[in-house]
């Protein structure tokens, strides 16, 4: 997945007011400042009370669930372009992705920079 279509992604998520947080390696390489390595997905964090809005915008572009599960869904276009979409919600001051992972709620805390724009990234480390 190029810079390119990460900063796409990213226009389009602005444009139907959904936040979201990269992670995994783009979100490691906006951590950094630069892109660092060529990276096969985009994984985004995004509010499960956004995913539904989110997955129709998707799915109008051309993607299409390729892997599903209650909190994770990836989605793949016929370009190969592919979004890791990780689905949580705030309770309190703490972050929950399914069942079984509970975060203190600053992992949203973190932000980056791709290209000359600055993103939030989640910070499940130090």
């Amino acid at each position: 997945m190029s810079l390119r279509d990460v900063l796409a992604f990213l226009d389009l998520t602005d444009e139907i007011g959904v936040v979201c947080w990269l992670a995994g390696g783009w979100g490691a390489d906006a951590e950094r400042g630069e892109q660092t390595r060529w990276h096969d997905d985009l994984d985004v964090f995004v509010s499960a009370h956004d995913a539904a809005v989110l997955t129709q915008h998707l799915v109008l572009r051309g993607f299409t669930a390729q892997a599903e599960a209650p909190w994770h869904v990836a989605f793949v276009d016929r370009h190969g372009r592919a979004i890791d979409m990780r689905l949580f919600e705030r309770d309190g001051d703490e972050v929950t992705h399914g069942p079984d992972e509970r975060w203190p709620g600053t992992v949203l805390d973190g932000y980056g920079v791709l290209g000359e724009r600055t993103v939030r990234v989640v910070r499940l480390h130090g």
